[in-house]
């Protein structure tokens, strides 16, 4: 389709060529890049995705066991004795015994929790009757505000945001710690004392940062009501979030992936509500990161498509030297041979199909040049003679004519104008009969028939009137001798053939028309051309026809000499204009100035 559209064009061979390029190798490239680039990207953003919601399940699960494990701790504690006797039994001579049992059983069970759960740093027990234990790393911090808030829930399990305390073993850390009223088993509404296990929080960042590197994310937890519980910005751990788009898509697409604007730039975000705590596990992934992932490939795909476009560019090139150049030197040689030009040669450089075309091009060129050299020249020269044949053609009766007028006048005038008459006639034969140069100026050959009207007008008397007109800047124009006067002579003898009684007037009008071209109009107001004979002498002159007769052996002559001199598309013609009252013919040349190289 594209080659059909191509080959019906007007463009060159080179341009289609690199069209084709352009068309079949570097667009479907681009396309296909694009394409699959696009694919890539889709299919690694759901991969990015389902793979980061694993992990956001992978860290909730974690940590809800974690904080389950704590929480089943401090149940623990609501229903062991051991527990709440040592906070509720005043320490005295009579229960240090059994305050004593109670702290081993107390300190073997936490020591046990410490050990085999990492994450737990420090567990401490105060008693409302001023007992008071502390297991694992000795700590100090303010805590009394958490300390409040557990009170004021009435035994229900209250997480602390991350906070700093100072260790006695490692000096400042970060903890979360949960805070508990244990209640008597015995009576419900009666405290007992408060529970406080501290989380180390070093080891919920690190369970965040092992299932989402935190380079390309960032991975925090919030409360329900939107306060930071865990963040790596300490400035906004225990206040709201402070992007309120992110909590109302929290709260309008709990636990499901979402994408918004921040800051001028998109994110994808990711949350998970956790069991038990309400708490939201949410993960914001900037969507230039998940792109960024596709860096490599689009590297992989711009070498490839650079390389596509390597070998086409060198497949272009090969097939400008093997096929477009040889095909340009032959179309450059075969425009010399149109020119004239036979040394036109194509150089021979391969033997394929394009040199083996340069051989045949090479004899073609040798064998014309030989036809021309051995047969042209003949028809030149018997074309020379025929127009020299045709050019000496005279009707002789109208010397007869001419000699009885000037003989009638001589005898009716005896004398003023017979020297004058014969005098001219001298002139017009002298002129006639120069026969060395077959060409004439335009000035000479009207000079030319202005004798021959004066001796024709003398002849007929006030019968006859004429006018030559001539364009000033034509007076060099060379032309065939003899061109002119055969159609004057025409208008004489068959306009006034038909005419026997009135006057006739001759005109002849020689003027440049279009694109250097000499124009010359002989007319007449006789009865001129009959509108079907007109007709036919058009159409015979147009096919070559050759019906001398029809045409009339002067016409005929004439328009074969100016088209054997000129070629075709010169010649007779017959306007409609000057032919509408009387006769007009109408020949075409063009402006030349030097001899005509044919005669």
């Amino acid at each position: 389709m594209i080659a059909n559209k191509l080959g019906r064009s007007g463009i060159s061979l080179r341009q289609k060529s690199i069209a084709i390029f352009l068309l079949l190798v570097t667009l479907p490239s681009l396309v296909v890049g694009y394409a699959f680039l696009n694919c890539y990207d889709k299919i690694l953003r759901q991969q990015f995705i389902s793979s980061t919601e694993k992990s956001l399940n992978t860290i909730e699960m974690n940590l809800y066991e974690k904080i389950k494990a704590v929480q089943d701790i401090t149940d623990y504690m609501i229903y062991q004795k051991e527990f709440r006797d040592f906070m509720q039994t005043p320490e005295t001579p009579d229960t240090q015994r059994q305050l004593e049992y109670d702290r081993q059983t107390i300190e073997g069970f936490v020591t046990f929790q410490l050990m085999s759960k990492s994450y737990i740093k420090s567990v401490t027990l105060q008693g409302n009757n001023g007992n008071k234990m502390q297991l694992g790393e000795p700590v100090e911090g303010p805590e009394q505000p958490w300390i409040d808030q557990a009170r004021m829930s009435r035994g229900g399990n209250v997480w602390s945001n991350s906070y700093s305390l100072v260790s006695g073993w490692t000096g400042p850390k970060k903890v979360l710690s949960l805070f508990r009223v244990i209640y008597s088993f015995d009576d419900l509404t009666k405290d007992v004392g408060i529970a406080v296990v501290r989380l180390n929080e070093s080891e919920i960042s690190g369970l965040l940062a092992s299932a989402i590197p935190q380079e390309q994310t960032s991975t925090f937890i919030l409360r329900p009501d939107g306060t930071v519980l865990l963040h790596k910005d300490d400035q906004w751990i225990g206040k709201p979030y402070p992007n309120a788009d992110v909590l109302k898509t929290l709260q309008q697409h709990p636990g499901k992936n979402t994408v918004l604007q921040m800051d001028g730039e998109s994110y994808v975000l990711f949350n998970k509500v956790m069991r038990s705590t309400g708490w939201n596990i949410v993960t914001l992934v900037k969507d230039k990161t998940i792109v960024a992932k596709t860096n490599a490939l689009k590297i992989t795909l711009q070498i490839l498509f650079l390389l596509v476009i390597l070998f086409g560019m060198f497949a272009l090139i090969g097939f400008e030297v093997a096929i477009i150049r040889p095909m340009l030197e032959l179309k450059k040689e075969t425009g010399r041979l149109k020119s004239g030009d036979f040394s036109a040669r194509v150089t021979i450089r391969s033997h394929d199909e394009i040199g083996e075309l340069g051989r045949q091009f090479n004899n073609m060129v040798t064998t014309i040049k030989d036809l021309i050299d051995n047969k042209y020249k003949l028809e030149i020269q018997q074309k020379e003679s025929e127009l020299r044949i045709m050019q000496s053609q005279m009707d002789p009766h109208f010397l007869y004519n001419t000699l009885d007028m000037i003989r009638w006048t001589a005898r009716l005038e005896k004398a003023p104008e017979t020297s004058q008459l014969i005098e001219a006639l001298s002139g017009f034969f002298r002129m006639s009969m120069n026969r060395e140069k077959q060409t004439a100026t335009l000035a000479d050959e009207l000079e030319f028939v202005r004798s021959y009207l004066n001796l024709q007008q003398k002849r007929m008397g006030d019968k006859l009137a004429f006018s030559l007109l001539m364009e000033a800047s034509l007076e060099d124009t060379v032309l065939p001798r003899r061109l002119i006067q055969p159609l004057v002579e025409n208008s004489i003898k068959h306009g006034f053939a038909a005419r026997q009684k009135g006057n006739i007037r001759i005109q002849v009008r020689c003027y440049r028309g279009r694109e250097n071209e000499l124009i010359i109009d002989v007319s007449d107001t006789g009865i001129g051309f009959p509108p079907e004979r007109l007709q036919a002498i058009r159409y015979a002159l147009a096919e070559k026809s050759g019906e001398r007769e029809l045409i009339g052996h002067a016409l005929y002559n004439i328009h074969e000499l100016i088209t054997l001199l000129y070629g075709s598309g010169w010649g007779i013609d017959f306007p409609e204009e000057g032919n509408r009252y009387g006769a007009c013919v109408r020949l075409t040349i063009p402006v030349l100035e030097k001899e005509l190289k044919a005669l």
